[in-house]
């Protein structure tokens, strides 16, 4: 049995998708016990749910069995009431949520790349999407500080992925992590480096004239993006240039004139800054001569 809670909440069994109970709160205390660590007091389920109904007990008992009906196996029961509580056996069953926090008690950062892409293709939305129940504040409680808390680690993953992979892999997951964190300085900032070491400066300036707008409509500091793009603007891939002695193709390269009976300035050779010279001749006594 496979149970997904990260997105819509389903079931299903050898692949089937196996229908659920319409009533949200039955939905809803299923996740609840699906999460749970421990056995919960009947008490506690009947505070979470019902505000002061006329029998919150019975309307538990009505919920369980609904629940039965969907997870019990022949044989195998797992919804277990003893001494006043309720605890949904899971064993041999996938649970996305729960291997998304046993990823992050191993800590995400030290997972195996692979091992975080599994973790993150679990999410298709947020936790429990559209199970939201009114007049049932503690329920809403929970569910709110679920949905922070498996958020944070969607984020951990992408900020992990975005570190690890290939530039041209991490620019989906940035997209990924800009819907999820819009006014994140620090995912802007990792996709401003990654289009620059791409080259793809016109759409790094888009990019930054955009979200400049977004900041600031929203009243935030857009000088951090700025600043993010001075720093990443170092990194882009340099351009392909011809070498200073290369000659064009286009034209062919000059041949060197012979220097025997070439002008001077056809001579391929340095030219030497001119400086005067003062040319030194022997001394000649021309008076001595005549007198001879």
């Amino acid at each position: 049995m496979r149970i997904r809670m990260l997105g819509p909440l389903s079931i299903s069994r050898g692949g089937v998708d196996v229908p659920l109970p319409a009533s949200r709160k039955v939905r809803a205390l299923f996740a609840y016990l699906a999460m749970a660590p421990r056995p919960v007091a009947r008490n506690a389920l009947c505070e979470l749910l019902w505000d002061l109904p006329n029998d919150p007990r019975g309307e538990l008992r009505w919920c369980l069995s609904k629940i039965r009906r969907v997870v019990d196996e022949p044989g195998q029961p797992r919804v277990l009431t003893a001494e006043g509580t309720v605890q949904l056996e899971l064993s041999g069953c996938v649970v996305d949520a729960l291997d998304v926090l046993r990823g992050a008690e191993d800590g995400i950062e030290w997972l195996a790349v692979e091992r975080q892409r599994q973790l993150y293709d679990l999410f298709t939305g947020e936790f429990l999407d559209g199970l939201d129940i009114d007049r049932s504040p503690t329920f809403e409680a929970w569910l709110t500080a679920q949905r922070r808390r498996l958020s944070g680690y969607r984020t951990a993953l992408l900020e992990q992925l975005v570190k690890r992979v290939s530039d041209e892999e991490a620019f989906g997951y940035l997209e990924q992590w800009l819907q999820l964190a819009p006014f994140d300085p620090q995912v802007h900032e990792r996709l401003l480096i990654a289009l620059a070491r791409a080259g793809r400066v016109r759409e790094a300036e888009a990019h930054l004239a955009a979200a400049s707008r977004q900041f600031e409509d929203e009243g935030l500091d857009a000088g951090v993006l700025h600043h993010a793009w001075r720093a990443a603007k170092p990194q882009r891939a340099a351009p392909q240039r011809d070498s200073p002695q290369q000659p064009s193709p286009q034209q062919p390269s000059p041949q060197p004139a012979s220097i025997a009976g070439a002008d001077v300035d056809e001579v391929m050779v340095p030219r030497l800054p001119h400086r005067a010279s003062i040319a030194v001749m022997p001394f000649f006594d021309a008076s001595a001569a005549i007198d001879r």
